[in-house]
């Protein structure tokens, strides 16, 4: 697989068409040492965004409930989404918005920081392998649990949140398994590291976690 440091094309970045090698990040970002970054993950289907514009509402949203502005609006975000997965002739793939503090202030308190936007995309199959959803996927539980709702914005799709996921994939993947199943901080079941859980009945009715502490796709835009 080719690095994404080492892809070509173009990235959206800041308003502006930038060739996908020349974007740069400074190390002493907001973001990168604070995690003040949001982001959202939006699938293409045959050229099409799906459910493009909910999810720029949840971007935005999330990025309010972080305390910051992001500068553009929401139709630009999406024109401009539109128009990089065009440019990268993105059939079936995926789009990553990212928002992110920069590097002005180096402290906890971050209020002059600019606010950066990019939006990259990439062909991008199934998240996990086709072959799986006939056999099966393997969980172990976690032992990480979902922060409760009164430590965190758990309701925004931030940088943050995410890390106690990747400890979690990168154990189960350690011990055989395929993904890790997570627990709330009442060790009801959540969801996994990266994909909603599903329950089917005996009568063929799905079930899942009500949302109360972790980020559901569907708590602000009924989306995937």
């Amino acid at each position: 697989m080719i690095p994404y440091d080492k892809r070509s094309g173009k990235i959206w970045y800041n308003g502006e068409l930038v060739d996908w090698s020349d974007v740069k990040v400074h190390v002493l970002s907001h973001g990168l040492h604070y995690a003040s970054c949001v982001f959202e993950g939006e699938r293409v289907y045959d050229g099409s965004i799906f459910k493009l514009e909910e999810h720029t509402s949840r971007l935005f949203y999330s990025a309010k409930r972080m305390g910051f502005e992001i500068p553009y609006s929401e139709d630009e975000i999406n024109k401009a989404s539109n128009q990089i997965i065009n440019i990268q002739k993105v059939e079936n793939g995926y789009v990553r918005p990212v928002v992110w503090r920069g590097s002005e202030m180096m402290a906890i308190s971050a209020q002059k920081t600019k606010i950066h936007v990019a939006i990259a995309t990439w062909e991008w199959g199934s998240y996990f392998d086709p072959k799986l959803k006939v056999e099966g996927i393997k969980l172990n539980i976690s032992n990480w649990r979902r922060p409760a709702p009164n430590t965190i914005p758990w309701d925004t799709k931030a940088s943050g949140l995410y890390m106690i996921c990747t400890l979690s994939k990168h154990e189960a993947e350690k011990q055989g398994y395929t993904d890790s199943l997570m627990l709330d901080h009442e060790d009801n079941v959540a969801e996994a590291t990266g994909a909603n859980i599903f329950f089917k009945d005996k009568n063929g009715e799905l079930h899942t976690p009500i949302p109360d502490s972790f980020f559901r796709w569907d708590n602000k835009t009924n989306c995937h």
